[in-house]
């Protein structure tokens, strides 16, 4: 499934790019450039929307009870960018479904949320393409469900860290790639038995989407 998702990504990278290529003469070429100022201190930022596939690792609950679905979502904006780092904040959020009721019980799906502020360095940049690096920490919350009904959660601290990268091809729009790390900063207090299945929650997606320049 998730194989599958991977596909649909690429062909999304491919069917925005043609899309607005045939567009291209509605705006000058020459306006297409991912700096959208000439101050080498300041520049504002963009909204981001992007596709995320998780996979969650380690011996615990969510990987070992659960398997995560093959989509869920980002919602990421970048405020500004101050010399070459960027300041920004975000929403990651994905569900799992159950694979083992002897780990969880009666638990059917556990919904991830996570809101986090984030730090990026620019690394490369040229006039259509910009790569770098993220550092953030955010507030993750785990509701398990039984059918409609929540029936528990609880929430924790989170480091996250990752890589990035951003191709313009329009006035004020481009594509979003990249890959990020989450660890909950953390362990949940539970009894001996199973202890190991609460500790550190370790989760890492891809992901791919559209931005919109704020300039």
């Amino acid at each position: 499934m998730k194989h599958t998702l991977f596909m649909i990504m690429i062909l999304i990278s491919f069917w925005a790019d043609y899309t607005f290529a045939q567009h291209k003469t509605d705006f000058n070429r020459d306006e297409v450039t991912i700096r959208k100022n000439d101050n080498d201190v300041f520049e504002l930022g963009y909204l981001d929307f992007r596709i995320i596939s998780p996979t969650a690792l380690g011996n615990h609950f969510l990987s070992e009870a659960y398997e995560q679905d093959a989509a869920g979502f980002e919602l990421y904006m970048n405020i500004y960018k101050i010399y070459n780092f960027r300041i920004g904040f975000g929403l990651s959020r994905f569900g799992s479904s159950l694979t083992d009721a002897s780990l969880a019980g009666n638990f059917e799906k556990v919904n991830y949320r996570s809101y986090y502020v984030q730090v990026s360095y620019v690394v490369y940049q040229t006039n259509l393409f910009e790569t770098g690096l993220n550092l953030g920490y955010g507030i993750n919350y785990f509701r398990q469900r039984t059918r409609d009904t929540r029936r528990g959660s609880y929430n924790t601290g989170e480091l996250r860290a990752g890589i990035y990268g951003r191709y313009q091809f329009g006035k004020n729009l481009g594509l979003s790639f990249g890959a990020n790390y989450l660890t909950t900063n953390k362990d949940i207090k539970s009894s001996n038995v199973g202890k190991d299945l609460f500790g550190r929650t370790h989760v890492i997606y891809p992901y791919i989407g559209l931005y919109i320049n704020f300039e």
